[in-house]
C-alpha cells in the first residue's frame, strides 16, 4: 500500500480515537506532562536493533506511562515523537512514523479504558503491540521471534505500572514509574550482548574472507609470471571477487580512450544472454566517469547509493565497520540500484577502467573495513594487469609488421594452429599486388611503402574485427575470415578490389580463395592451396580470384 494512503487511514484512526476518548486538556499536571515527555523522549531515542532490519519498540514506556495518566498525555507523548531526531530530516518521515504510534496507541487505549486498571494495561500494551507489527511489518515481514521477545519486554512493564497506581498519591510513584525505564535499559543490554556476539562472529568471517582474498589474489600473480592476457587475468578476478567477496554479480570493463568506449571484458553471476546484451552496448566512458567522482570516493573505490536518482545530495557516509546494531529505517541495507565501483588504474594514476560489484551476500551497504579491503584489492589488480599489459604489448610487438602493422608470418601460423584446436570454421584469402614492382622502380621504394600501408589499412576496413590480416612478405597478404561461407568471401574480395580503384596509381591484386573444407593434414595447408589459386588466376590475366 502506498505512504500516502497509508497516513492517510492511520491519521483518521488517531482522530477518531482522540475524539472517543474524550481527552481533558484542563486538567494537565504541569509535573505529569513533563515526566510523560522526559520517558517518551529518552526512551524514543534507546535504538534497539535485532538482527539485520527490525528495529524494536521501545517508546512504550513513556506511551503507558501516559496511558495510565489519560488520552491527553498520549496525545502529548505522539507530538514528542513527532519532535524526536532521527537520521531522516523529511518531515514525511517523521509525520508518518508518529502516526503509526499515534494511532495503534491511541486504539489500544480507546479499546482498554473501559477495563479495571490492571487489564486494561494489559490490553493497552498487547492490543498496542499488535497494532504496530501488521502496520509496520505487515504479513510479508512478519518475524514471529522477534514479535514474541519484544511482546514480553511490553509485558515486563506491566508490574511497575500497575503499582504506580497502588502509590497515586505518593512522592515516591514517580521513581515507581521510572523503573520502567531501567527494564528498557536492561532489555537494550541483553540485546547488545546478543548483537555484540553476532558482531564478532561477523568480523571474524571478514578476516576469515579477506585471507581467503589474499591468498587467492596472490596464486594469481604468482601464475601470472608476465605469461597471461589481461583478458584471462580478469575473468580470474572476477570469479575470485564473486566467491570470496561474497558479491553476486560481477562485471569488469576496461576503457578504450580511442573509441570512447567501454569494453566488458569479464563477468561473474550474469546469465549468458545479458552479458551478451551488454557487451553489444556503446558506454561513452563519460557515462561512467560521472559516477567516479569525489563526493562518491574512498580510496580507489566508488559508492554511489541509489545511482538511479543522482543528485546534489549525499547522505550516506561507510560505517566504520560491520555491525548488525547500525541500522536505521533501512540506511544501511543495500539497495537493488546501489553502485560499487573499484577504479582500475595505469602506472601514471589514470582510471583505465573497473571493477563493478552487486548484490552482497550480507545485503549490507559496505563499511570502511569492506572498503579498505576493496580499494587493496583494486590496486593488486591494477598492478597485475600492468605487468599483464607490459608483456602482452611486448608479444603483440613481436607478432606485428614493423611497416604495415598488420600480423607477420609467424604470427599467421599460430593463429591456424589454434583455429585448428578449436576446429574453426576459417576461409582463407591470399592476395599478391600486380606488378609492385614497377610502381617501385617508377616512383621509389618510399612511395611503394606509402601503398603497402595504404592498402594493409583498406583491408583492415573491410574485413570484420575478428577476422585476422597478415603481410605474408614483400607485397602479399593474407587474410583469415572466420565463420563465413564461401560466397561472403568472394564478395568481401570484391570490395577489397572496388575499393583500389581510388588509388593513384591505379593497383589490382590477384588473389586465391580456399576454405579449412579443402585441407586433408593441417589447416597450414589451406595457405599452400590458397597461394596456388592466386598462382594461377595471376597466370589468367591478373586482377582476378581464383575459388
Amino acid at each position: 500500500m502506498n505512504v500516502k494512503i497509508k497516513s492517510l487511514i492511520l491519521l483518521g484512526i488517531t482522530m477518531l480515537s482522540f475524539y472517543f476518548l474524550r481527552a481533558d486538556f484542563e486538567n494537565i499536571a504541569l509535573i505529569d506532562a513533563l515526566m510523560v515527555i522526559a520517558l517518551t523522549a529518552i526512551s524514543d531515542n534507546i535504538r534497539i536493533y535485532w538482527n539485520y532490519s527490525n528495529r524494536l519498540v521501545s517508546n512504550t514506556v513513556g506511551f503507558v506511562y501516559a496511558f495510565i495518566l489519560g488520552p491527553q498525555y498520549i496525545l502529548i507523548s505522539s507530538l514528542v515523537i513527532l519532535f524526536s531526531k532521527t537520521k531522516h530530516r523529511e518531515i514525511s518521515r517523521k509525520l508518518y512514523r508518529t502516526l503509526v504510534f499515534s494511532a495503534s496507541y491511541s486504539l489500544s487505549a480507546l479499546i482498554s479504558y473501559r477495563f479495571n486498571p490492571l487489564f486494561s494495561i494489559f490490553l493497552f500494551l498487547t492490543i498496542s503491540k499488535i497494532i504496530n507489527s501488521l502496520v509496520v511489518e505487515g504479513r510479508k515481514d512478519f518475524n514471529f521471534s522477534v514479535f514474541m521477545y519484544e511482546y514480553l519486554y511490553f509485558l515486563s512493564l506491566l508490574p511497575f505500572s500497575y503499582l504506580y497506581l497502588q502509590f497515586e498519591f505518593s512522592p515516591f510513584k514517580y521513581i515507581i514509574i521510572s523503573v520502567n525505564l531501567l527494564i528498557l535499559m536492561l532489555f537494550y543490554l541483553i540485546i547488545k550482548t546478543r548483537n555484540d556476539k553476532k558482531n564478532l562472529a561477523l568480523r571474524t568471517q571478514r578476516i576469515r574472507k579477506l585471507n581467503e582474498v589474499i591468498l587467492s589474489l596472490s596464486n594469481v600473480i604468482r601464475q601470472l609470471s608476465l605469461k597471461v592476457s589481461s583478458d584471462k587475468i580478469l575473468d580470474q578476478i572476477a570469479e575470485i571477487m564473486q566467491k570470496n567477496m561474497g558479491y553476486s554479480y560481477v562485471l569488469i570493463s576496461l576503457f578504450d580512450y580511442k573509441s570512447n568506449k567501454v569494453e566488458r571484458i569479464a563477468q561473474r553471476g550474469l546469465k549468458k544472454e545479458m552479458y551478451e546484451k551488454i557487451k553489444t552496448q556503446e558506454v561513452p566512458i563519460s557515462e561512467v566517469l560521472k559516477f567516479m567522482v569525489e563526493k562518491y570516493n574512498y580510496k580507489d573505490t566508488y559508492f554511489i547509493p541509489n545511482a538511479d536518482k543522482i543528485n546534489g545530495t549525499y547522505t550516506f557516509q561507510p560505517r566504520e565497520e560491520v555491525s548488525i546494531d547500525y541500522l536505521e529505517d533501512n540506511q544501511n541495507l543495500w539497495d537493488p540500484n546501489d553502485l560499487l565501483l573499484l577504479a582500475l588504474r595505469d602506472e601514471r594514476n589514470n582510471i583505465i577502467g573497473y571493477i563493478s560489484l552487486d548484490s552482497p551476500e550480507n545485503n549490507l551497504r559496505p563499511s570502511k573495513e569492506e572498503l579498505n579491503i576493496l580499494s587493496g584489492f583494486a590496486q593488486l589488480v591494477s598492478l597485475a594487469l600492468e605487468h599483464s599489459q607490459k608483456f602482452m604489448e611486448i608479444k603483440d610487438q613481436a607478432d606485428r609488421d614493423s611497416l604495415t602493422g598488420l600480423y607477420n608470418h609467424s604470427k599467421l601460423f599460430y593463429d591456424l594452429d589454434n583455429f585448428e584446436k578449436n576446429k574453426e570454421n576459417i576461409c582463407a584469402v591470399f592476395i599478391d599486388l600486380d606488378d609492385f614492382k614497377d610502381i617501385n622502380d617508377k616512383y621509389g621504394h618510399k612511395f611503394g611503402d606509402e601503398i603497402l600501408i595504404k592498402f594493409s589499412q583498406l583491408i583492415l576496413n573491410t574485413v570484420r574485427n575478428k577476422d585476422r590480416v597478415y603481410r605474408y612478405g614483400g607485397d602479399e597478404f593474407i587474410i583469415l575470415l572466420t565463420g563465413i561461407s564461401t560466397e561472403i568471401g568472394i564478395k568481401i574480395v570484391e570490395r577489397i578490389y572496388d575499393a583500389t580503384q581510388n588509388f593513384e596509381p591505379k593497383i589490382s591484386f590477384s588473389a586465391g580463395l580456399s576454405t579449412c573444407e579443402e585441407v586433408v593434414n593441417s589447416y597450414k595447408e589451406i595457405i599452400e592451396i590458397a597461394d596456388r589459386k592466386m598462382y594461377l588466376s595471376k597466370k589468367q590475366g591478373k586482377g582476378n580470384l581464383m575459388v
